[in-house]
């Protein structure tokens, strides 16, 4: 498939899903302002700038989630922020142990990516901090006091990002949970007379997975288990449950009733969705803890409603399917009242702290934290050439390794840039690959012009640094929905902080410019020419791991049928499993949209077969609710 000139600026300029980071911009200002300022008052302007930049990448790693999560990341951050700048320190002045020991960095920080978001993150500050280190050698002695300069400036990171966050240690779990029934709520309204598609159905799931995983993980340690971490549980197994149902009802409304031969069941349809968006919105505010109506008695009406059309209907000349539909219909609307009714029940518990003694939450624990792969095991499964991660923690390794040789042979000022641009710009696919290096670039030149044009016209020390704490602020809150927004300003960070110590002229931007090139340029080309086999028709294999996956659902539906089996947490974990699998091959394949090269008659076949996969698995889920 060829990309059309619209679609292909469209896709180097496109911004994601998702609000604006406001609270990491605003910790992001405080953790490098308050050291730049105390740094100003006591006239050591390069020691507060270091301070601040050590604190400012250990806030990177905050991302989110349970506290214990993020007092870990945080404190693996800041030690090995210290670790990477004692041994870059000490090796900077040995070019060939220096490009041995990136190649291991850029290593570890690609296989960071095993462990999420937070691993991502703290492989790529720690990785920073090693490249731009060893780019300024120094003595043994100098090592070790840079070193501990970082562990008390990660300390002050830690600090800002707990104290400018609210003191309630369960508040991120409350949210996540809530985030599942939000999911829903977002899924019956985008709701257009249409199947569910792993598109539409890819963020419910996340949302579930990403609420099991918060709260198996504030479960770890804990000498018992806690009973909001139960009830939250029990909130968490409510909305799979209130997944399958929303699914089977789209199901029936695309079969049955797109469009309603009936226009009065076609309006009750109507109001039957918003009103269960409505309260799945309001069961979500009171997980969280605000203040919200959950009301069925709208809903109540609208079944009722249903059920009399269900007699007025019946005729001779009415159609057996389509009285068997609408009959289909009035029983699934009245289980997802019923599972409403119950989750609402559970969700004001939360609010009075009463205990439902009908239900044994700790007895669901193990279908949270049970089959967990360890730090070890996980990073053992993927020691191998048939992972992906592997073989781009491989890419990633080699690719800094050369440009950090290069930035060395070929001597340039401020060289440590190409093996930094290579570690923000390289992706695990080609396609994203591509797209942040244009992105990259022109955010790189524009920021240049920018920052020079600034530094030529404002000479107010004050009035520079109150602008780089803004463009900090929009450059963090931006970098996640307009990464190319976010590089003109980070850019332009870079460069007006490093006016501290060079004089910022077009020059010195023309090399912040060209070193950025030529990283970029290495990491499109490592991942366009270094590419195994197996990576670069990625596509077969996901497509056959889907359809494995459809098939072990349908025999594990089945034999529930058969008698074979009984209905358990076996059925809901293959359901999440076949929508990620076929989520995978689908991500593939846009994967492969993306790039350069496409073949046009492939496109077809590949969608077609995606299509029957998601509506094979979705009839699935009818049969299982």
């Amino acid at each position: 498939m060829q990309l059309s000139q619209n679609n292909f600026l469209k896709f180097l300029i496109q911004s994601e899903p998702g609000k604006p980071a406001i609270a990491n911009g605003l910790r992001s200002v405080v953790v490098l302002g308050i050291p730049m300022l105390v740094g100003h008052l006591i006239d050591q302007k390069d020691g507060g700038l270091f301070f601040g930049l050590v604190a400012y990448l250990v806030n990177l790693a905050n991302v989110g989630g349970p506290y214990q999560s993020r007092a870990k990341a945080i404190a693996i951050a800041t030690f090995g922020i210290a670790i990477s700048v004692f041994v870059g320190t000490l090796v900077g002045g040995i070019p060939a142990l220096a490009v041995v020991l990136t190649f291991f960095w850029g290593l570890g920080s690609g296989l960071a990516l095993l462990y999420g978001s937070a691993g991502i993150n703290v492989g790529l500050v720690v990785c920073l901090a090693f490249i731009v280190t060893s780019a300024q050698p120094g003595s043994s002695g100098v090592a070790m006091m840079s070193a501990l300069f970082c562990v008390v400036a990660g300390g002050w990171g830690a600090f800002i990002s707990l104290f400018m966050w609210p003191f309630r240690p369960d508040r991120p779990l409350q949210n996540d949970t809530a985030e599942c029934f939000w999911a829903l709520e977002t899924y019956l309204q985008a709701y257009e007379g249409q199947v569910a598609t792993t598109a539409t159905i890819l963020p419910i799931r996340t949302a579930l997975d990403t609420a099991r995983t918060s709260v198996g993980t504030a479960r770890i340690g804990s000498s018992a288990p806690s009973w909001l971490d139960g009830q939250l549980l029990v909130l968490i197994q409510d909305g799979d449950r209130l997944l399958g149902s929303s699914i089977a009802l789209t199901e029936i409304l695309a079969t049955h009733f797109t469009p309603p031969k009936n226009p009065i069941v076609g309006q009750l349809i109507d109001d039957a969705l918003a009103q269960l968006a409505i309260v799945l919105r309001s069961i979500g505010k009171v997980i969280t803890g605000k203040s919200s109506s959950i009301d069925f008695g709208e809903l109540h009406r609208i079944k009722e409603a249903l059920t009399a059309q269900q007699l007025t209907t019946v005729s001779p000349k009415t159609d057996d399917i389509d009285r068997v539909a609408l009959n289909q219909l009035v029983l699934t609307i009245a289980k997802l009242i019923e599972q409403l009714e119950y989750t609402a029940v559970s969700a004001r518990s939360l609010t009075d702290n009463r205990r439902q003694s009908d239900r044994n939450t700790i007895d669901l624990l193990p279908l949270i934290t049970a089959e967990q792969p360890s730090f070890v095991s996980l990073l053992t499964e993927n020691f191998t050439l048939s992972s992906a991660i592997f073989r781009h923690a491989l890419r990633l390794g080699f690719s800094l390794s050369l440009g950090v040789a290069l930035s060395k042979i070929a001597n340039l000022p401020m060289g440590y840039w190409i093996p930094i641009a290579i570690i923000l710009g390289l992706r695990t696919n080609f396609g994203s690959t591509f797209q942040r290096f244009v992105q990259r670039i022109g955010g790189n030149v524009l920021g240049a012009v920018l920052a020079t044009i600034i530094v030529a016209t404002i000479s107010s020390r004050p009035i520079l640094d109150i602008i780089i704490l803004l463009v900090v602020f929009f450059g963090i809150a931006l970098t996640k929905i307009r990464y190319g927004y976010a590089v003109v300003c980070l850019s332009m960070f870079v460069l007006l902080v490093s006016d501290f110590s060079h004089p910022l002229g077009w020059e010195f931007a023309g090399f912040r410019v060209l070193n950025t090139f030529i990283g970029a340029g290495i990491a499109l080309g490592s991942h366009y020419l270094f590419r195994s086999d197996c990576e670069r028709h990625p596509l077969p294999t996901q497509l056959a791991t889907a359809l494995r996956a459809d098939r072990q659902y349908f025999s594990d539906v089945m034999a529930v049928y058969q008698g074979a089996h009984e209905y358990d947490a076996t059925i809901a974990r293959q359901r999440r499993q076949t929508g990620l699998a076929i989520g995978n091959a689908h991500t593939s394949f846009q994967g492969l949209l993306l790039a350069p090269r496409m073949r046009p008659g492939s496109v077809e076949p590949v969608m077609t077969l995606l299509v029957y996969m998601e509506r094979f698995a979705g009839a699935m889920t009818v049969l299982a609710v």
